[in-house]
């Protein structure tokens, strides 16, 4: 199997931002590894032992230990699962995945399974959004509550504002591979004074062979058969998936969506200033 790192330096080098962000949380977790048929995978466990069960599903690229940051106030309430996703820079297998069919939604599946989880409440974050709802829609039955936080599946951003703020300073930078074409790229998704993100960022474009294939966009007969609730937290400077056009897309397609929470002046990735208004609306929303 070819590596998804351009070189064994390269994926050093990106797990050690896994690690040292993990190493960061301040409460204590377990971490676990299970097989499915997709290959192993690596699963933190955190929070209340007697709490609900709450499986996370992170951004691409993202790994669990940065999902787990931004609920850590949380964890006396929740018993947590953070899953992460194979085939991307994480713990897991780098097995690649067919990302049409409902591979993702088997490989979960197996993964729950191995977990000893019949039923659990969901969060799906960007891409992990996408896996969510590739669950929701083959294994129905696995899925409680279900929140979605700038989530991927239901709209694209604007193909100009897109090609000249994240394209061309993509390119840029890759043929000159300056702090400054990396900055004017990332400005646009990430908080300018997130230190951590910016040199994840750098690991990650300059280390992974990125697989830039578009989630679909989920349909109404995609989960017409799913009757628990749907909750969606969008971000209204969001150019990857503006919330315009993802809330719009979400009331079409899910019949039964509760509530939808916008977070203000913030870009897809949440600063570390939202994390308490997202904490609140996940306790609202679960109980």
């Amino acid at each position: 199997m070819k590596s998804i790192y351009k070189s064994p330096k390269a994926k050093e080098n990106v797990l050690d931002f896994y690690d040292k962000k993990l190493r960061s949380l301040g409460f204590p977790f377990n971490e676990k590894d299970v097989y499915t048929s997709y290959g192993l995978t690596r699963v933190i466990i955190s929070g209340n032992p007697n709490g609900k069960k709450v499986v996370l599903f992170h951004g691409i690229h993202a790994g669990s230990p940065l999902t787990l940051e931004c609920i850590q106030g949380l964890q006396t309430d929740y018993q947590f699962f953070a899953i992460d996703t194979i085939g991307q820079a994480t713990k897991s297998a780098e097995t690649s995945i067919n990302i049409k069919d409902d591979s993702f939604a088997v490989w979960a599946d197996e993964v729950l399974d191995e977990l000893a989880i019949g039923k659990a409440d969901f969060i799906g974050i960007s891409y992990g959004a996408y896996i969510l709802q590739k669950l929701i829609a083959h294994r129905p039955a696995k899925v409680g509550k279900c929140v979605l936080v700038v989530p991927s599946g239901l709209a694209n951003g604007n193909f100009w504002a897109s090609f000249t703020k994240l394209s061309i300073p993509l390119i840029k930078f890759q043929i000159t591979q300056k702090d400054k074409d990396l900055l004017e790229f990332v400005k646009h998704f990430i908080a300018e004074d997130d230190t951590y993100m910016f040199e994840f960022q750098k690991a990650i474009l300059t280390g992974v062979s990125l697989d830039y294939r578009r989630p679909q966009i989920l349909q109404p007969k995609d989960v017409e058969h799913f009757n628990n609730p749907v909750y969606l937290i969008a971000a209204d400077n969001d150019i990857f998936f503006p919330a315009d056009k993802v809330i719009l897309h979400a009331q079409k397609v899910f019949k039964n969506l509760k509530e939808i929470y916008l977070l203000k002046n913030c870009k897809h990735m949440p600063h570390r200033s939202h994390f308490q208004e997202i904490e609140n609306k996940i306790k609202q929303w679960i109980g």
